[in-house]
């Protein structure tokens, strides 16, 4: 297609400060590039001159889930005592925030066609954001500036705030309260959505070990039931309560808790975490276990990149005869996304095995089908990969080239997912992607991917013909051909013991982590 057919390049702010170029580099990080924007803003000009006003630092959405973030770095009073330090830092620091996460909500309710990427406002927010009825919306504050000074008066090496549920919005800057204890911060926001308050050391650790949107949101949600039920009494600092969540979830079967069900004696008794579970944790074997077999997952990372560059670039091409188009593409974008770490495990071992046994077998074409499981973020959605080789000789099968090779792989993708949807009317979806096959087994470097998510809300008598037609055409899903293999995989894996060579690569892997805190042991 001509250049000027090509899409826009979709604008994204990196921030104006070192904290909130930190904050988009874990936005990338976690959430990816068409879910996360720093910086974005709204139309509120004076007389239609000058930029518009930032709704707040960073916005997540995918799926039903919005996160807000506020980032406030504020320098800490040194100088003044401590009464009159951390209430100054607290109202700077946290209550701002707040009012910008609640502002951010508003307006994105109110006028949600109204967001902009870019300071002059003419780019809009490229993706659609979720219905107001469905919508979870979860705020964030990352306030930094105190951690140096929390180390060196509480005697903590990692110098994120305390948790005190019994403390309510500024309570916790209240020295007179019964439950006061300096440097906590709990829920900033108690008459409205819960506003979770972090660090920047805090974030960093939350987003390390739950770097998918599901992960992350799960833990959000589960934070905001917890603090707000008055179970838990005092937590030493985030990476405690996290440790208490993410060893909780792993006994509780993978469902996300921060306790166990309670006898009835004990309902009313407040729990607390025990300093130093979180270097427990980072010493067990189950957690070494999960980072061991989460390590093929991050192919899947690279598949949604590969697909997100060309949208954000403006370089995708027209396929089937359907124009590039960044709403479009973000539909089967986001079935990707919102699968969680364990799920993107399972996903990743299929397309790895897929591209290994074409390249072995040296098929011509080779595809798997993943029907929907218990682990699918999306219930009835379905998996096809396919593996189509570029001929050997195109000049005597191919007289469009590459071009024409990508349009038959397409065609032959969406024809997988028609009959895939014809033969099990329980899949509503089916997210297709089609791959080249390795170049050592054709010759030819270089490649490219389709993706597609396909979907069927009533059946006629045309459509099922056609998908009877394709069938036969491409010879697919023919029961005599057809594999079937049940696969069984857990979060935490039983690791009895630790090689010298793996415990080579995880060291070598967090030393690699730009996002490693030195202080984790």
């Amino acid at each position: 297609m001509s250049s000027d057919e090509r899409p826009n390049k979709i604008f994204r702010g990196r921030g104006s400060t070192a904290s909130e170029r930190l904050l988009a580099d874990l936005g990338d990080h976690a959430f990816l590039h068409l879910w996360s924007y720093p910086n974005l803003f709204y139309e509120k000009k004076q007389g239609g001159k000058g930029d518009g006003k930032e709704l707040c630092d960073m916005l997540v959405v995918c799926g039903d889930d919005i996160i807000i973030f506020s980032d406030k770095a504020i320098k800490w009073q040194d100088d003044r005592p401590l009464e009159v330090a951390w209430p100054r830092f607290y109202r700077n620091a946290v209550d701002e925030a707040v009012k910008q996460i609640n502002g951010a909500n508003n307006w994105i309710t109110r006028f949600p066609d109204k967001i902009f990427t870019d300071p002059a406002c003419t780019q809009k927010l490229p993706i659609e954001l979720p219905p107001v009825a469905t919508r979870r919306v979860h705020g964030v504050v990352i306030a930094t500036g105190a951690q140096n000074t929390i180390k060196r008066r509480c005697n903590d090496d990692s110098g994120s705030f305390l948790i005190v549920p019994a403390l309510k919005g500024r309570d916790v800057i209240n020295f007179q309260h019964p439950a006061f204890l300096p440097f906590s911060v709990c829920d900033p926001n108690p008459d409205g959505m819960f506003v979770h308050a972090f660090d920047d050391l805090s974030i960093r650790r939350l987003i390390e070990h739950l770097d998918t949107i599901t992960d992350f949101t799960e833990y959000l949600n589960e934070r905001a039931r917890y603090l707000r039920a008055d179970l838990l009494g005092f937590a030493h600092g985030e990476e405690e309560l996290l440790a208490m969540y993410l060893q909780t979830t792993m006994r509780n079967g993978g469902i996300p808790a921060f306790e166990l069900p309670r006898p009835k004696k004990l309902k009313h008794y407040a729990s607390a975490t025990a300093q130093g579970e979180w270097r427990g944790y980072l010493r067990s074997n189950a957690y070494f276990g999960k980072k061991m077999a989460d390590g093929v997952s991050y192919l899947w990372d690279r598949l949604i990149k590969l697909f997100t560059d060309n949208i954000l670039g403006g370089t995708s091409v027209t396929i089937l005869d359907t124009p590039p188009d960044a709403k479009l593409a973000e539909r089967g974008l986001r079935y990707m996304a919102l699968e969680s770490r364990f799920f993107r495990r399972i996903l990743s071992q299929a397309v790895a095995e897929l591209l290994h046994q074409a390249n072995e077998r040296r098929e011509i074409r080779h595809a798997r089908t993943l029907l929907p499981t218990e682990g699918n973020a999306t219930p009835g959605q379905a998996y096809v990969f396919l593996v189509l080789a570029y001929p050997e000789h195109p000049e005597n099968e191919l007289s469009g080239g590459y071009e024409q090779y990508r349009q038959a792989r397409a065609a032959m993708l969406q024809a997988y997912c028609i009959v895939l949807l014809w033969m099990y009317r329980q899949v509503h979806t089916v997210v297709g992607i089609a791959l080249d096959a390795k170049w050592t087994m054709k010759g030819r470097k270089g490649g490219s991917e389709e993706l597609m998510a396909v979907s069927v809300d009533e059946w006629t008598d045309e459509m099922v013909a056609n998908a009877a037609e394709a069938q036969e055409h491409y010879d697919i899903y023919r029961q005599h051909k057809m594999t079937y293999t049940d696969f069984h995989a857990t979060n935490y894996p039983d690791i009895a013991g630790r090689t010298s060579m793996q415990k080579q690569r995880l060291r070598h892997r967090k030393k690699n982590n730009p996002f490693r805190q030195p202080k984790d042991k």
